[in-house]
């Protein structure tokens, strides 16, 4: 299927012929991302990269034309099968994460649970997929790409135009007025510092700086909106390699969370929670961080949702939040 992208200004789908790549590993991928497009001749492309960035499996896909419009619309997966619903590997997953931040290895990280559905009869298509997604996700921005298919409450980076602005989300409550916890005011510490730290050296000056509470079916999330001009030359490829991984989809500090996540996680997550949008040849682009989402391979499909941990979590509520975020895949595949 080709690509899509759906914002707040429509859809754009990628038409035609398309050369896709994988742009490799290491923090260089996005550059490498970025040279692919204008080696191509062509306009803009689509990508997505895996979470871990020393993980093969990104994709950039450079369609021959791209087409703002109408969200296409196609029928949703027939009935499924729950063939792994991740539990047991996400409740030893915490205990062991639970016991590295009592040891002060981390502070924060966040754990992530797999959920594996397969359909009876032939192969999942995206198209119903997105066209539900867009319809009962609205403010989010909805994707397929590659086979991944979601809809991500959280704008990873945006630069358009010479101006860069994000949205860090960290800390979810069904009841906002949980929001204010100090769990969640330590949860979202950590991520609101790792992206202003990440920006600085993008912007000339900060000129926004703004906490919201963002809303997203029956949860509730804390954000902080950051913008400003960007240093003349930048590219949204110079941003990414910074800006990810951040303290919302790995913890803190990012490197010895990267390093539990590997040991803890029972499978690679991917490209759930790396970043996927568009760029265009002069460096611009649009980027999520990918939640709220699902791989497509053949009749199966795995799910991905996850949460942050730190001192004092415990295992019923961020089981809890794991079963809320999986709510819209499965509202869009039609199995609640």
């Amino acid at each position: 299927m080709n690509p899509i992208w759906v914002d707040d200004r429509g859809a754009l789908q990628g038409l035609g012929s398309s050369r896709t790549a994988d742009p490799g590993t290491g923090p260089d991928r996005y550059v490498v991302a970025l040279d692919e497009i204008r080696r191509s001749g062509r306009d803009r492309a689509f990508a997505s990269f895996t979470f871990d960035s020393d993980a093969s499996g990104s994709i950039i896909d450079i369609p021959e034309t791209v087409q703002r419009g109408e969200v296409p619309t196609g029928p949703p997966p027939g009935p499924m099968t729950v063939i792994d619903d991740g539990v047991d590997e996400w409740r030893v997953g915490f205990e062991k994460a639970m016991l590295e931040i009592e040891t002060g290895r981390v502070e924060k990280i966040v754990l992530a649970r797999q959920v594996v559905l397969e359909v009876a009869d032939g192969e999942i298509e995206p198209v119903g997929i997105v066209s539900r997604l867009a319809t009962t996700n609205p403010g989010c921005f909805v994707f397929s790409v590659g086979g991944l298919v979601g809809a991500s409450p959280e704008l990873l980076v945006s630069l358009r135009r010479g101006r860069v602005s994000t949205l860090a989300l960290a800390g979810t409550a069904t009841d906002p007025e949980d929001l204010g916890s100090a769990k969640i005011s330590e949860e979202h510490r950590h991520v609101s510092a790792s992206v202003t730290r990440a920006l600085g050296p993008h912007m000339t000056v900060v000129d926004l700086t703004e906490q919201v509470i963002v809303p997203h079916g029956n949860m509730s999330h804390v954000g902080t909106r950051i913008a400003g001009p960007a240093v003349p030359g930048t590219t949204v490829a110079d941003i990414l390699a910074d800006l990810h991984p951040t303290a919302a989809v790995a913890g803190f500090p990012t490197s010895a969370a990267l390093d539990l996540i590997r040991e803890v996680e029972p499978e690679s997550r991917g490209r759930y929670a790396g970043p996927v949008g568009w760029m265009d040849s002069d460096g611009d682009g649009v980027f999520a961080i990918a939640l709220r989402c699902g791989q497509i391979a053949g009749r199966r499909m795995t799910l991905y949702s996850g949460g942050g941990l730190v001192a004092g979590s415990e295992e019923g509520p961020e089981l809890h939040e794991t079963k809320l975020k999986l709510a819209p895949m499965l509202d869009a595949l039609g199995q609640r």
